[in-house]
């Protein structure tokens, strides 16, 4: 073999390597969110919402209102999923889809209550009037009372006058971005918006690349043997 040729075959074999540590990680980044994608529904990613502070750094949404827990010295409080706060006789009332929060005036949690004590699966809106809070959900709408204790179902005329009210609504599921739809834009790369097009087609020639020159480096061993 020539000097020409060992040099030639030593450039090839140096950017053989380089283009397959570069492919090897998309490739690894693509079969890791592929089995994720391809599982989603088992392991519940297509419902599952991204935390708020990814849903904000890459989507630059926002899911939540975090003022609500800027006064507060409570720990443990989903800050993500609450909407509304009352002022009422008992304490501070936070509310979120699925969980009340009743806090003291000195923003410590006093009591944590699932809104299915109050016959509701999720709580989609509420609003407050005196020292009462009304509590909506897909089937009904609930008055609570003063305590908090229990609540009562109200009748659709009830419901009807109501509909005016300054309802405060919780964010719906549906306008959550869930893991499976970040997954799915990791696979795609659509996170390069219209270079990712370029991007695919680029980690496209790189493997026919590496299988060209993968090809051509086993030929002249073979040769060489």
């Amino acid at each position: 073999m020539t000097i020409d040729k060992a040099r030639r075959r030593k450039a090839v074999a140096r950017w053989h390597r380089r283009f397959a540590i570069f492919v090897s990680a998309w490739l690894v980044l693509l079969a890791f969110s592929g089995l994720l994608i391809n599982h989603a529904h088992d392991w519940k990613l297509d419902s599952r919402p991204l935390p708020g502070m990814l849903q904000l750094g890459v989507y630059g949404v926002e899911t939540g209102n975090s003022d609500f827990c800027e006064p507060l010295t409570a720990d443990h409080i989903d800050c993500e999923q609450l909407f509304a706060r009352f002022q009422l006789p008992v304490g501070v009332l936070l509310l979120g889809a699925r969980d009340l929060f009743l806090l003291d005036d000195a923003g410590q949690l006093v009591e944590k209550m699932s809104v299915s004590q109050f016959g509701l699966t999720r709580l989609q809106a509420a609003f407050q009037e005196g020292t009462r809070v009304y509590l909506r959900g897909a089937e009904k709408v609930v008055q609570t009372t003063p305590d908090l204790i229990e609540g009562q179902v109200l009748d659709p005329a009830a419901v009807l006058e109501l509909d005016e009210k300054d309802w405060q609504a919780a964010r719906s599921p549906a306008e959550a971005i869930t893991w499976e739809r970040f997954l799915l834009d990791l696979h795609a790369a659509r996170f390069l918006g219209p270079a990712a097009r370029l991007f695919n087609d680029l980690m496209a020639a790189f493997i026919l690349i590496l299988a060209m020159s993968g090809l051509w480096m086993y030929l002249v061993n073979r040769k060489k043997s």
